[in-house]
């Protein structure tokens, strides 16, 4: 029943090492510990990074579609985007005034309907597919405003 569950015998440990790498920075954010902070969240990147190249590697050898690599890969750019303008913000604000919240909603925005159109693209625009970009564009808008007001 594992192997059905974790679709191989990778899956099912970088679940767990996500688990703990996120209980780790959520205990570190806490306590205040930036260096173990940091420490957690560069070797979360090198997962992502590390991911990405096996997807792509997948793709290559026809084990998957295109849309899977494509989705991760917006994913990811995605995520690191944010960072740099978190790690970032105060000196972005200091150029850009109020111009850096235009900025961050539109790259969400950007993201979000990349995201929809590449669920679109892979159910070759059917029914279904038009009710799961849909919802998706509903899920993350209302949860990149939920994170927009928690900064605010």
């Amino acid at each position: 029943m594992l192997s059905t569950v974790t679709g191989g015998q990778w899956f099912f440990p970088l679940i767990i090492v996500c688990l703990i790498l996120g209980i780790v920075a959520i205990i570190a954010q806490k306590k205040k510990l930036t260096k173990l902070k940091r420490i957690t969240d560069n070797f979360a990147y090198a997962i992502l990074v590390i991911l990405l190249i096996i997807e792509w590697i997948l793709y290559f050898q026809k084990q998957f579609n295109f849309i899977t690599p494509a989705i991760y890969t917006l994913v990811v750019i995605y995520l690191i985007g944010r960072q740099l303008l978190t790690r970032y913000r105060s000196s972005l604000l200091k150029k850009l005034g109020s111009k850096y919240k235009q900025l961050t909603i539109g790259l969400a925005t950007i993201y979000i309907l990349l995201v929809a159109l590449l669920l679109l693209i892979g159910s070759k625009f059917s029914t279904l597919g038009w009710i799961i970009a849909g919802l998706v564009i509903i899920i993350f808008s209302f949860a990149s405003y939920i994170i927009e007001k928690a900064k605010q």
